[in-house]
């Protein structure tokens, strides 16, 4: 079974609902769950992230049977036991980590694909303020290596 459909079935969604999801249309989801097309390598990562699969399994590299649709169940459960090089701090970063992913494993595709957009918006945002800052901070320095190079 191609890996599109594959997930796209385990997650109870049909080819319209996932088009609606990724943006892009039915038409599109049917080419490339029946291999007449493929889609751009962006559209895979996303697929791949929505589903929480890998590129090979989204591209059908790796192989699904129906038998495998039927056995996937709950994602597996992550469980760490804390260990002496791991700091407070790092152990509650991998906490709220494993938190996140359970609770991102609940959610629908789309919900899923709702936040990953607005994540990766506000990430992009804290990359432009921080940039912004840097360029502030190099300004201030040429300034007054000006003031106080041509004088002294």
């Amino acid at each position: 079974m191609n890996g599109i459909r594959f997930f796209r079935k385990k997650n109870h969604m049909t080819q319209t609902e996932l088009a609606n999801v990724i943006g892009v249309t039915q038409t599109s989801v049917s080419q490339w769950e029946s291999g007449r097309n493929y889609p751009d390598i962006k559209t895979a990562k996303r697929l791949a992230d929505i589903f929480g699969a890998t590129l090979d399994q989204i591209l059908g590299s790796e192989s699904m049977t129906e038998d495998d649709l039927r056995s996937a169940g709950e994602p597996f459960r992550l469980i760490l036991e804390k260990s002496d090089d791991l700091g407070d701090e790092d152990a509650l970063l991998l906490d709220q980590k494993i938190r996140l992913v359970e609770l991102m494993d609940k959610l629908s595709p789309l919900a899923r694909a709702r936040i990953l957009d607005r994540a990766e918006i506000f990430y992009e945002v804290a990359q432009l303020q921080a940039d912004s800052e840097k360029k502030d901070r190099r300004g201030l320095d040429m300034g007054a290596g000006d003031l106080f190079g041509d004088d002294a």
